[in-house]
């Protein structure tokens, strides 16, 4: 009888528990905000929008900034009854500011127009079959953060070039003609290097990071008006530095799941997006380092020899490796390596924080390192036979900001802190400032094979599984929703999975923590290393091996809250 009683009294209070528990974190919980699917949000653009071309070269259909992120861009639609080829002018303020560009012969147009200017009557000339129809397109203003031109040298640049400049930290990714005037830009947080593939299509690091402070959950091929073709997944995100490969896969700077950080390389298969091949300079080093030891910030593949030199900004190394075997060539550093001495090269002026390391043949190098309190681009050639190096040339730059090279066909163009400069065999000039701090400049055209395509978007590759720290129990949780808005805080799911940011100090411990009664799952938050008072930090939890619905609670510096919000991961 006692038994029974037990038994009656152990299941109420199981019962009145999960009552209590469906009340509180059920009944009172709200799903967070879903965010759209970028793909799909273009492919229903195209369906309503483009499905129409019956328009004519004298009434036009001009879609400006369709797609959204590109705000000096437009879409111009009409037919012609014939193969006809077509010629796009935007009028530039000066004669040497217009952009020209003619498209492949076709019947239905659908003409990307690049280079508007901003808060602008532009003038946009399209002519086919020799009749020529001249519409306007007003621009709205730029943002009021935006970077802008604080100095521009009176230099002409290479004809149909212009300046595309990705920042640091804070800015825009935007391209500025001759005279400092801003013709494109993504409203996006796009991240480091820019490139324009092969296919005449630019690649950049996503908006979005997969960890703090800057690694990006990998990257984003699109064209100019901001259509995205491509988007590549990586496990350990992406920073500073990528290289595009004959075959088209993309060989880029990335991280693993170990202690360390920025040594790691991994080659993406274009077609599929997975990891081809990882190339681990921990393991090739030693692998015996901790934290962010190594510092790659720049890849330069040559060919000939089928090697990889790597800058190493916090080690003050370069190291050459064979691509095919991932065993080393040889290292410049003036450290002592132990055990890899071996490989030194022997020579002066030894890198000291090297930042960019370009190639001008197999045997020779440029690199911007470190000279006193100056940075300097230095010019190395080597003499693998003898085991040496020597230094052929140096030209020093502006101060010691980090600087970053890309090679023209008359020198090179140098982008440190703020400054973009030309420099070749015995000075460099100032081109262009901007009030804001850059990563690096690409002088490239803005018109490169543009075909428009109305294919659909495609993802590639996976983020993994999202690390998870200590469990922290739930016996308790405080309900204090002001916590909401006194951290900023803010969450969102999207098709990669769920987002968090919020704004803290560098001294705040944090830990988000997911449960759905059946599991925990805790993720440490980590906070940018900064000087500001507050500072604003993010995390992603990837979809990858995570399924059902889990609640959301926050730990902020040894007190649980719980948020009475849940998220669903499919």
């Amino acid at each position: 009888m006692k038994k029974i009683i037990f038994k009656y009294v152990l299941l109420i209070v199981v019962t009145f528990a999960a009552s209590i528990f469906i009340y509180e974190y059920i009944q009172k919980s709200t799903a967070v905000d879903t965010e759209y699917d970028v793909l799909s949000y273009q492919k229903d653009l195209e369906n309503q929008h483009l499905a129409n071309t019956n328009y004519t070269l004298d009434n036009p259909n001009v879609l400006l900034n369709f797609y959204g992120n590109s705000p000096l861009t437009a879409l111009v639609v009409f037919e012609t009854k014939d193969l006809t080829s077509v010629t796009l002018t935007v009028k530039g303020k000066d004669g040497a500011a217009d952009i020209t560009h003619t498209f492949v012969p076709n019947k239905v147009h659908i003409l990307p127009i690049y280079g508007l200017y901003p808060d602008y009557d532009n003038k946009v000339v399209i002519t086919a079959s020799g009749t020529s129809k001249e519409i306007t397109i007003k621009t709205g203003s730029l943002p009021d953060d935006f970077t802008k031109a604080t100095y521009v040298s009176d230099m002409e640049l290479e004809d149909g070039k212009f300046y595309f400049t990705t920042p640091e930290d804070k800015g825009y990714t935007a391209a500025y003609d001759e005279n400092g005037e801003v013709r494109w830009y993504l409203t996006g947080d796009y991240k480091w290097d820019i490139q324009r593939l092969n296919n005449g299509h630019i690649i950049i690091g996503s908006d979005k990071l997969v960890s703090q402070p800057y690694y990006s959950i990998g990257l984003v091929e699109m064209d100019l008006l901001g259509k995205i073709y491509y988007e590549y997944n990586i496990p350990g995100g992406y920073h500073h530095n990528m290289i595009e490969f004959d075959n088209g896969n993309l060989l880029i700077a990335s991280n693993n799941d170990n202690d360390t950080r920025e040594d790691y390389i991994v080659e993406i298969d274009r077609a599929t997006g997975n990891i081809a091949k990882e190339i681990d300079l921990n393991k090739i080093l030693g692998g015996n380092h901790e934290g962010n030891w190594f510092g790659i910030t720049s890849l330069a593949y040559d060919a000939p020899t089928n090697s990889l030199t790597i800058s190493g900004c916090h080690n003050d190394m370069i190291i050459n490796i064979d691509y095919a075997s991932t065993e080393i060539n040889w290292i410049i550093s003036k450290h002592d390596l132990g055990k890899l001495n071996k490989y030194k090269l022997d020579g002066d002026s030894l890198p000291d924080s090297p930042e960019t390391v370009t190639l001008i043949n197999s045997d020779e190098f440029v690199v911007t390192s470190l000279d006193g309190d100056k940075r300097v681009l230095f010019t190395y050639k080597l003499d693998r036979v003898n085991k040496t190096f020597e230094v052929t040339n140096k030209i020093t730059l502006d101060d010691n900001e980090n600087a970053y090279i890309d090679k023209t066909d008359d020198g090179y163009l140098i982008t440190q802190g703020n400054n973009i400069l030309r420099v070749n065999d015995s000075s460099a000039e100032r081109l262009l400032s901007i009030n804001s701090t850059l990563y690096n400049t690409k002088l490239m055209p803005l018109y490169a094979n543009d075909i428009y395509t109305g294919v659909q978007g495609t993802r590639l590759g996976v983020l993994g599984k999202t690390p998870t720290t200590s469990n922290h129990l739930l016996i308790w949780a405080k309900e204090d929703e002001s916590i909401i808005d006194k951290y900023n805080l803010n969450f969102y799911k999207d098709v990669y999975g769920l987002r968090f940011a919020g704004t803290f100090s560098k001294d705040d411990d944090v830990q988000l923590i997911l449960d759905n009664v059946l599991s925990k799952k805790t993720y440490d938050i980590q906070i940018p290393d900064s000087d500001d008072e507050e500072i604003v930090t993010s995390k992603y939890v990837n979809e990858d091996e995570i399924k059902g619905k889990y609640y959301i609670f926050i730990r902020i510096n040894g007190t649980i809250y719980k948020l009475n919000k849940y998220v669903v991961f499919y």
